[in-house]
């Protein structure tokens, strides 16, 4: 499934709700950022649909850790819904004929060390 992107009308009035005085606000943290990204409250990929009520300006510190809680979120609902589906992991080993084994070059040592002052 592909990602759904905000429309530029729900983009702007989500910039529109987090700017006090002029200035940008993150909704997570609340503080003042200049760079921003507007998030899934509930994530795409848990049937998340980019409305306005479902989204939410972020600061690109609170959107990355949202987001590492969300692919969590969202690759156990995959492995879930999987298991329902009555998919199985392979039982046995991958078989493959393997690698040629190469030999190690030789390697030349240094020459034995002299003394400076004889």
């Amino acid at each position: 499934m592909a990602r759904r992107n905000f429309p530029k009308k729900v983009i702007v009035a989500r910039i529109k709700a987090a700017t006090v005085d002029g200035k940008i606000f993150c909704e997570g943290c609340g503080v003042f950022c200049k760079k921003f990204e507007i998030d899934h409250v509930i994530p795409d990929g848990l049937t998340g649909e980019p409305t306005f009520e479902n989204s939410k300006l972020l600061c690109l510190e609170c959107h990355g850790e949202k987001t590492k809680k969300d692919v969590k979120a969202i690759s156990k609902a995959k492995r879930v819904e999987a298991k329902h589906l009555g998919v199985k992991k392979p039982t046995q080993k991958i078989q493959s004929r393997g690698f040629t084994k190469k030999e190690k070059p030789v390697k030349i040592g240094l020459p034995p060390r002299r003394p400076m002052y004889e």
